[in-house]
């Protein structure tokens, strides 16, 4: 093969441009997408944590809603005593009942508020009586007070006394004369449809 079959200088020039620019585009797009997977991985997880922060933020934010709740709720108090008001006989009282005190220490103010009797079982198990609204006042004010004198009919069976209401958020509670304080909702079975006497 004769030396001019090899083509001129500039043809050498040319074809090693050519393979030159070639193996830059190919090392630039290697690069770039090196690059582009990169960014895509950080944005992922840019967004990841975003959604996580967020996440938290809602749950902190529940958490402090069922905390503010739980103290709005905690200052509610009910105390129901045997009391003896002398011999008249008024619905069949006849001088005994339940004396209740219902305190709202809260900073705000409570609704729908019943104090309830609940009959515990007897001796042989059987309840006595079903359990009935005493008393319901349609709000309770920061701070406020309530009492009422309802009457112990004799064929109770030393009844669980406790207090219903809801909360500024529609929440509803259940606080037991002994203390005990929980949630209710609407199909609980401790909860009384609200009559307004």
């Amino acid at each position: 093969m004769a030396l001019q079959d090899w083509g001129s200088l500039p043809d050498w020039f040319a074809a090693a441009g050519t393979i030159g620019a070639v193996a830059w585009a190919l090392y630039v797009g290697r690069r770039d997408g090196k690059r582009l997977d990169a960014e895509r991985l950080e944005a992922k997880a840019d967004r990841e944590e975003a959604a996580a922060d967020r996440a938290l933020f809602r749950q902190q934010q529940s958490d402090e809603a069922e905390a503010r709740k739980r103290r709005l709720a905690a200052k509610v108090t009910v105390i129901a005593e045997k009391t003896y008001i002398g011999p008249e006989s008024i619905r069949g009282y006849e001088g005994r009942g339940i004396r209740w005190k219902v305190h709202n220490g809260g900073d705000e103010p409570i609704l729908m508020v019943s104090v309830v009797q609940r009959p515990m079982p007897n001796e042989e198990g059987a309840e006595t009586a079903v359990s009935q609204i005493s008393k319901t006042w349609p709000a309770i004010e920061p701070g406020g007070f309530r009492e009422e004198v309802t009457p112990l009919y004799s064929e109770e069976w030393h009844p669980e006394r406790e207090v219903q209401f809801t909360d500024g958020s529609g929440q509803r509670w259940q606080r037991k004369a002994y203390g005990g304080l929980r949630t209710i909702s609407p199909d609980d079975p401790d909860a009384l449809r609200m009559v307004m006497l």
